[in-house]
């Protein structure tokens, strides 16, 4: 009998030690809930202001730009469109294909005949000396023109073409002088343009799209047979 009290009593205490480890994690939870607004508010000021808690060269967004690199400009500012559309590509300035670059701006321009905003991200080493060739700066000043965001993302040479394939992903680090937590953000390519425009407006209800991969058959060229992938 007295062990069966002592497991009986030993049995209770793990069942209130259990309980109150539950409440405590309750009130624990409320807590780190509550201040998920100002952890993001943090963060999203952290990246405007260059300083970056993510690691390099993700987090390498040059903020020195003028006119449309980065800055909103006033009639932007004063836009009253609930949800705004961007479009974001990057190319590496130290890519020998030059088409890269050189269709950059016309397919910013092409977005922005569908009714998207474009965000181009040049990659690169940008403290080579002459790295900024007459080509790239004419691309940048086209881009300009056009009214897309310019942004600069320092890193080593080696692996700018890599990076620049990868960082369109990471367009949710963006700080919001750019883009708003409501704003659709697609990812594209430098030389992938937008054709009809009616596939590219989201349908009501629906907070993005759904694109079928295989829905566009393929084609023959040299001897070789290549997918055609919906743009």
């Amino acid at each position: 009998m007295p062990c069966e009290t002592s497991q009986s009593n030993t049995s209770s205490c793990m069942k209130a030690t259990f309980l109150v480890l539950c409440v405590i994690l309750c009130f624990m939870s409320i807590a780190l809930y509550s201040n998920t607004t100002v952890n993001w508010k943090v963060l999203n000021s952290l990246i405007e202001n260059g300083r970056s808690i993510i690691s390099n060269p993700l987090a390498s967004f040059n903020q020195n730009h003028t006119d449309h690199e980065i800055n909103i400009s006033s009639n932007e500012t004063k836009s009253t469109s609930p949800t705004r559309r961007f479009a974001i590509f990057a190319c590496s300035i130290h890519a020998t294909t030059l088409a890269y670059s050189f269709y950059a701006p016309i397919t910013a321009a092409a977005w922005k005949r569908v009714g998207y905003e474009a965000i181009v991200v040049f990659v690169g080493d940008f403290t080579l000396p002459n790295i900024l060739t007459s080509r790239l700066n004419l691309s940048r000043s086209y881009l300009k023109h056009v009214g897309a965001y310019i942004i600069d993302v320092q890193c080593n040479k080696s692996y700018a073409i890599k990076l620049s394939q990868l960082i369109r992903v990471f367009s949710g680090f963006l700080p919001d002088s750019i883009v708003h937590d409501d704003d659709d953000v697609l990812t594209g390519d430098s030389d992938l343009m937008p054709l009809r425009s009616s596939e590219y407006q989201p349908t009501k209800g629906t907070d993005g799209f759904i694109f079928n991969a295989f829905c566009c058959g393929s084609f023959q060229r040299r001897g070789k047979s290549y997918r055609m992938f919906p743009s």
